[in-house]
């Protein structure tokens, strides 16, 4: 099925192994004719980020799975053990981290991103809140 998206001016995109930019004034759109992945700029994490927290490494790892995908399960298995370990070690998030390893034994790959991308912010607003409650010292 068809996928038509829109690119903004100066936007990034991932389309089939290889990174694009709208390098015009005005938004671009597409239409992506054939089943490759697909990622706007807005959803890309690059390995560096993937170190600012535990949910950016679990997003990182998601991405990877949703660029790659059909190339090889061992990698959607080392995903979910590394998702599992995540949610031990914040059990407050542990109703999204089963949704997101639904996602990826249901072979929705993109689904269980965008799942990623709410774990994330779910991790920083929570990262966030501990902070502003601890007392600053001078």
């Amino acid at each position: 099925m068809p996928l038509k998206i829109r690119i903004k001016p100066e936007q990034k995109f991932f389309a089939g192994g290889a990174v694009l930019k709208n390098v015009g004034t005005k938004p671009a759109d597409l239409l992506v004719l054939s089943d490759g992945p697909v990622l706007r700029q807005d959803y890309m994490m690059n390995i560096e980020r993937s170190n600012e927290s535990d949910a950016a490494s679990v997003y990182f790892l998601l991405q990877m799975i949703y660029l790659f995908k059909g190339k090889g399960k061992p990698l959607d298995d080392l995903v979910i053990e590394t998702i599992d370990k995540f949610s031990a070690l914040h059990p407050h998030l542990r109703a999204n981290v089963m949704e997101i390893v639904g996602s990826l034994r249901a072979g929705e790959s993109f689904k269980a991103l965008k799942l990623g991308q709410e774990l994330l912010a779910d991790q920083q607003a929570a990262t966030a809140k501990t902070s502003a409650a601890q007392p600053v010292s001078a």
